[in-house]
């Protein structure tokens, strides 16, 4: 016995619609081609490049220790750098005679305006750099510069100091870069090796050199 129209609820009247009408194949059908169609004509990208605008600040503060690096640069740069309109997160990472301020912006950010925003807020504030400071550099950081693995070395045993350390991660990236595809592959922090040269002060006068001449050689 068939049920009067009134009494029908709304949901039970729309499937009776689509039951009952003969363009439902015909919606069908559209929907199907419509989802086809996005389907082939959508843009799509294995890796797609999302813009977040980052930079890092290089500062140099020769025979300052980590600790004043700290204190002096780089906890006064990173207050600096938060002002700057369009910055999500600035952090930092201090060794002897040198920091490293990063700078993040928001995503969509535009990369050359932020940049330029970085520079400008430090020679805006040079009255503020400790005289300690020689110089420093900002460098955009791209997608290609962020590290896919990361690998730190650490002992708490003090015959493994610093450049033990540093003389086993060089190691271990020439070990690494003998992987198929490895791409790029660096060593950062540690003491690297150095040579000492005691000079003869005597036979720098006898040929006309003086100490100075030898370290700019």
């Amino acid at each position: 016995m068939n049920m009067p129209t009134a009494q029908r609820g709304f949901t039970a009247e729309i499937v009776r619609v689509f039951i009952t009408s003969k363009l439902s194949l015909l919606l069908l059908i559209a929907c199907l081609l419509a989802g086809l169609a996005a389907l082939l004509l959508t843009p799509r990208e294995e890796e797609p490049q999302i813009v977040v605008p980052v930079a890092d600040v290089f500062v140099r503060m020769p025979g300052a220790s980590a600790e004043e690096v700290e204190k002096l640069v780089a906890t006064v740069l990173e207050a600096r750098l938060r002002e700057v309109d369009g910055v999500e997160y600035v952090y930092s990472a201090s060794r002897e005679g040198e920091a490293m301020v990063t700078v993040r912006f928001y995503v969509g950010e535009s990369r050359e305006d932020s940049l330029l925003k970085v520079w400008n807020k430090l020679m805006s504030n040079q009255d503020i750099i400790p005289p300690g400071v020689k110089d420093w550099v900002v460098k955009p950081v791209e997608i290609d510069d962020v590290p896919i693995v990361t690998l730190t070395l650490s002992s708490a045993n003090p015959v493994y100091d610093t450049a033990a350390l540093r003389r086993l991660a060089d190691e271990l990236k020439d070990k690494l870069g003998e992987v198929e595809d490895s791409g790029k592959i660096a060593v950062i922090g540690g003491e690297a090796r150095r040579a000492l040269i005691y000079p003869d002060t005597a036979k720098l006068a006898a040929r006309g050199l003086t100490v100075l001449e030898l370290m700019r050689a």
